[in-house]
């Protein structure tokens, strides 16, 4: 169904029982509806931020909801799939009758998510979905998670900090996610006088990088940024030590998965990377929710999103509380936000993005992750 004709049919729908809905909101139960990558390539990040937004939702309603209101979340599996996202959203909204919407998780999903609940103005919360213009015009949709360009600034920062003068820069030109940290990289390089001496791309699912490591070796850096995922990291660090390249590494979020995915686990000391969240984490808050998950799950958050999701769920029940499910009601609530949550303090800019810092994370020798410090804004 084209989206013009849905959106028809949903304000025929609400003016038609317009006389059902102060029933609806009398209701015991708040739902939300969620929706995430639970299955394909891509679940382990899908299942994580499942993962920590049921465990704070379990919390929740065992010290008695929102205002004595019960909170169920239905979950959908768009299996990283945009018009799946699209199903799963009418079908909350629509058949469920959702009050606000949790996800999506992958990029392309989310964005394309994220277009219809800007439209009805339903609530929107993503944990992980880092492209800047996923809340662009958009004034329901927010995230909990840092923005791309957020990230890279910092490792930028982080070089400078260390100080590193003379960087390269390996990434995919075609990739959007990889392209985005490039961008905003050799921008916040340039105007801290770091000289990138050299830039390479490489496509995701390439299996030999030799040729550009070569190149980057012949310049002479003292690290190299890598804006890619933990498969292809392993493979270019693995490359990298094969000929000789021994320089600090830099990445994203996207390499928290590295570590299953190398062999010679001793390469990760030199990698240093940005994430929304350390299980090291010395808060109070962060400490109680390692516990937590642990007791839920039998392991520890591997990926960070788990946090993000549960920060997501925070703040989306406490804008609840102010007692109103009304849309625009919710929406000002979350803008709002001025809350202590795992993964630090948030607020919410103009641009409905979270005000937070980035988790510095290095590894030891056994690949195990070591937190290193917070970059703050």
């Amino acid at each position: 169904m084209k989206k013009g004709t849905w959106l028809s049919l949903v304000l025929v729908l609400v003016l038609g029982i317009g006389l059902i809905a102060p029933a609806a909101i009398a209701e015991d139960t708040i739902k939300i509806g969620g929706i995430s990558t639970l299955s394909g390539p891509y679940a382990l990040y899908g299942q994580a931020v499942k993962k920590g937004v049921d465990l704070y939702v379990s919390q929740l309603n065992e010290k008695g909801g929102v205002n004595g209101k019960k909170v169920e979340v239905i979950w959908e599996d768009d299996r990283g799939e945009a018009n799946d996202g699209v199903l799963a959203f009418e079908k909350l909204v629509q058949n469920d009758g959702v009050d606000a919407i949790l996800g999506a998780v992958l990029t392309g999903v989310t964005k394309a998510v994220a277009e219809y609940a800007a439209d009805l103005g339903i609530p929107m919360i993503t944990a992980s979905s880092t492209a800047y213009e996923i809340t662009t015009d958009r004034p329901s949709v927010f995230r909990t998670c840092f923005l791309d360009p957020f990230q890279a600034v910092q490792l930028a920062r982080y070089t400078k900090d260390e100080g590193l003068t003379k960087v390269a820069v390996l990434y995919d030109n075609g990739n959007e996610y990889s392209k985005g940290l490039y961008e905003a990289f050799v921008s916040e390089a340039a105007a801290l006088g770091l000289e990138v001496v050299a830039t390479e791309s490489a496509a995701y699912g390439d299996v030999d990088f030799k040729t550009q490591l070569t190149n980057v070796k012949n310049a002479s850096p003292e690290a190299v940024f890598l804006p890619y995922y933990g498969a292809e990291a392993a493979l270019i660090l693995t490359q990298a030590a094969e000929i000789g390249l021994e320089v600090r590494f830099l990445g994203a979020d996207g390499i928290s998965d590295i570590v299953d995915a190398i062999a010679n686990k001793a390469l990760l000391k030199n990698m240093t990377y940005s994430d929304h969240f350390s299980t090291q984490a010395d808060s109070e808050m962060a400490k109680s929710f390692v516990e937590a998950f642990k007791a839920a799950y039998n392991e520890e958050p591997s990926v960070s999103f788990s946090a993000t999701g549960y920060d997501a769920a925070l703040v989306l029940t406490e804008a609840f509380k102010q007692g109103s499910t009304e849309y625009a009601d919710v929406a000002a609530a979350i803008r709002a936000t001025n809350l202590e949550a795992v993964s630090g303090q948030i607020t919410f800019d103009d641009h409905n993005d979270p005000i937070k810092s980035a988790f510095m994370i290095t590894f030891d020798e056994e690949g195990n992750k070591v937190f290193l410090k917070m970059q703050n804004p």
